[in-house]
């Protein structure tokens, strides 16, 4: 079901699935993205990627009413995948073992998700991609709250770099990072996934998030 004007839909995906949806996701792969995945240097990442690419293939047929095999992605100036000619917009992040895709009628979307966890020399990286709005933000909280927080600073600027299609150097300093709907775009933050944070990135404004399961794909099928 292709997502209404005013909806992004947002598939929250587990990427270590039992056995028979792992299967389904890579048989609904190509044999580039299979051979992408063997030359990761852990297999378990390879595993992951695969089960990431395969949903995202599974999602958009769903979307589409095709075969997921059928689709041939190509990538924009700064990497975004895309449809060409296809009424629908998306995006695909992963971390750990957890994939967020969004997905829109034509209304470009980003997403992006992070789980959270200790960042290495966090001073120096805030110091080179944070605003002074959001360093001074940091300054004010606990050691303990200071990794959270800069994850989801982060995934504010990521989700906005792919929604734009522009890449993550051009909003890494400039205000619009933070003040998205002054530009025309919209931030939604994704406060429900424990041991995460996320963040989606629509254009315009007006529209909501309604959230999808593979479950729920999987019974239709």
């Amino acid at each position: 079901m292709l997502a209404e004007p005013d909806e992004v839909h947002l598939w929250a995906i587990d990427l270590d699935p039992p056995p028979s949806e792992a299967a389904r996701r890579v048989a609904a792969t190509t044999d580039g993205e299979r051979e992408r995945a063997a030359r990761f240097w852990r297999r378990e990442d390879g595993d992951r990627y695969l089960s990431a690419h395969g949903a995202l293939r599974l999602v958009l047929a769903e979307c589409l009413a095709c075969d997921p095999l059928a689709m041939c992605f190509a990538d924009g100036e700064h990497g975004k995948p895309f449809l060409d000619g296809a009424p629908v917009e998306f995006n695909l992040s992963h971390s750990s073992d957890l994939a967020l895709i969004a997905v829109a009628r034509s209304r470009r979307v980003g997403v992006d998700v992070e789980r959270v966890r200790s960042v290495a020399d966090l001073d120096d990286l805030a110091g080179r991609v944070c605003t002074p709005a959001e360093l001074a933000t940091l300054a004010t909280l606990a050691e303990t709250h200071r990794a959270r927080a800069f994850l989801s600073m982060w995934t504010r600027k990521e989700a906005l770099a792919k929604a734009t299609g522009d890449g993550i150097g051009g909003v890494m300093r400039d205000a619009h990072a933070t003040d998205a709907d002054a530009r025309s775009w919209t931030v939604v933050e994704v406060d429900d996934l424990p041991g995460y944070v996320a963040c989606v990135v629509g254009e315009g404004s007006g529209w909501r998030v309604v959230r999808r399961t593979m479950a729920a794909l999987t019974e239709r099928r």
